[in-house]
């Protein structure tokens, strides 16, 4: 398995335990790190989705279903007025306290007793509903979604040059290899591609199709003179004109060719003009 192919499953299911993956953890620090940091972002997106809905509930008597709220109980001065018989004489209010009644309590004995009183009306307490509560606290994980998927994306993207390294470091016994790769196998790796070789190329001692910016492009290794070089096909990336890199180690080039680019690397010091020269006609005169 190689680190794109790796990447790819632990980008679908950061959790995922397939023994093919496991194995390639086991000798890949990156993608091991990057495996990390993809179940701490899961962690803490699934920690801001936790809603603690105990908290949210209306707080109810017991014995009373938790989605009933309980009504206010009515003020003592409306209680007191309720119980009063209508018609009797209004309950005079403490010296400093407001009357219920609007019936003064200094009215002549007959015509008290021919007087309805009004009694004022107590308006009852609205029950407080916990939605405010609640739409405030999805604001806040909307909020915070938008935050860790800003600083996600906003990662600055790796250079081709970089990614080029980074899948040839994860394939490291290719630069082992001596003897020359059979016919038949080297066919069925560009063919997978789409990519047909004329002559002129140097001997393949190792040849592989690799996922790569999701494509399958060919990896292979030429033995040159001076030793191994990797090389890949990139039909799908373009570049304007040949760029040298040095990235972590290993020196490379990168050459434009009729479809798409080619990319040679080296890790001792050598010229790779001739390597990348030749694999670029071997292109041309397939075509």
């Amino acid at each position: 398995m190689t680190c794109d192919e790796a990447r790819e499953l632990i980008g679908g299911d950061p959790e995922g335990t397939s023994p093919e993956l496991l194995s390639h953890l086991a000798t890949c620090p990156e993608c091991q790190a990057y495996r990390e940091e993809m179940l701490a972002l899961n962690a803490k997106i699934r920690q801001a989705l936790e809603l603690n809905w105990g908290k949210m509930q209306p707080v109810a008597a017991p014995g009373t279903p938790p989605w009933v709220a309980t009504p206010p109980s009515a003020p003592a001065s409306a209680r007191a007025s309720a119980t009063q018989p209508v018609g009797s004489a209004p309950v005079t209010a403490p010296v400093g306290e407001p009357t219920t009644s609007a019936q003064p309590a200094t009215l002549p004995p007959a015509v008290r007793s021919n007087v309805t009183p009004f009694r004022r009306k107590t308006r009852p307490e609205v029950a407080k509903h916990p939605r405010p509560r609640l739409f405030a606290f999805a604001a806040s994980v909307a909020a915070a979604l938008v935050v860790a998927l800003t600083l996600w994306l906003s990662r600055p993207p790796e250079t081709l040059a970089a990614e080029i390294v980074t899948h040839v470091k994860g394939e490291p016994n290719s630069w082992y290899q001596t003897q020359p790769v059979a016919a038949d196998r080297l066919e069925a790796v560009l063919r997978k591609s789409g990519v047909r070789l004329g002559a002129g190329m140097q001997p393949v001692v190792y040849a592989s199709s690799c996922w790569f910016r999701g494509h399958f492009v060919p990896h292979f290794v030429v033995m040159t003179k001076d030793g191994p070089v990797t090389v890949m096909i990139l039909r799908n990336e373009q570049v304007p004109a040949t760029q040298q890199f040095n990235e972590a180690g290993y020196s490379g080039l990168l050459v434009p060719a009729r479809a798409g680019s080619v990319a040679v690397l080296s890790r001792t010091p050598m010229s790779l003009e001739q390597p990348a020269s030749d694999v670029v006609k071997a292109l041309q005169s397939a075509n």
